[in-house]
């Protein structure tokens, strides 16, 4: 496999770098419980997999509800984030720490840019010992719009004066990879995440990996 010579690899985290999914779903299912709606399955949870969370309660509330979305995102919030159940049971994948701290020592300049808010994801790196990343940004909570439009990673290459063609965009979900497409980047899909691999597939990345340390095999740091 010939190498791809970067400087900059934008990574999402939930289903890229630390598997969430259980600790999300119980929260989401808290929050519908809570708020006197019926729960939903994981298998339907999983069809939800890249949308951000309003949309998410969206498409799940009944119909008189679904203005209330942006009610439940901040319950959902108050649960998971600031009682502390955002790690309950979440672990990062395989190899993550390890081929982090390789691609950092060979000069990658490494950022988060998540569809969760900033607040969370500083204590989720914090929570890992994550210290390989130049910084971390969400959608979440903020003025980005949520991926699959490309502001934040326009934004983070602005931020750290590096060309598209020096960018890599990796993830797990169709947003993700339209994401990067749509700021004219080159992108990585990681297959053992939340999205289904024929979904995956049908967004047409530049490469598609089965575990995150063939990230390895694929990225050259580039050098001036």
């Amino acid at each position: 496999m010939e190498k791809i010579k970067k400087k900059l690899i934008i990574l999402d985290a939930d289903g890229t770098i630390w598997d969430s999914e259980k600790d999300v779903f119980l929260a989401f299912n808290h929050t519908l419980q809570n708020n006197g709606n019926k729960e939903i399955t994981k298998e339907e949870f999983q069809k939800l997999a890249g949308l951000d969370l309003e949309e998410m309660f969206k498409r799940v509330l009944p119909k008189d509800k679904e203005t209330l979305a942006n009610e439940y995102v901040k319950k959902y919030r108050e649960y998971y984030i600031d009682e502390g159940h955002y790690a309950d049971e979440t672990t990062l994948f395989e190899n993550v720490k390890e081929t982090l701290e390789k691609l950092k020592e060979q000069g990658f300049c490494m950022v988060i840019a998540s569809g969760k808010p900033k607040r969370i994801l500083d204590k989720m790196v914090n929570c890992f010992k994550l210290n390989e990343f130049e910084f971390v940004l969400g959608t979440g909570e903020s003025r980005f719009k949520p991926k699959p439009d490309p502001e934040i990673l326009n934004y983070i290459m602005n931020e750290l004066n590096i060309s598209k063609e020096e960018a890599v965009m990796v993830g797990d979900t169709k947003a993700d990879i339209m994401a990067g497409k749509n700021a004219g980047i080159d992108t990585i899909a990681v297959t053992y995440g939340y999205e289904k691999i024929d979904i995956l597939k049908n967004a047409n990345p530049t490469y598609r990996i089965e575990e995150f340390k063939t990230l390895e095999e694929i990225v050259e740091y580039k050098k001036d």
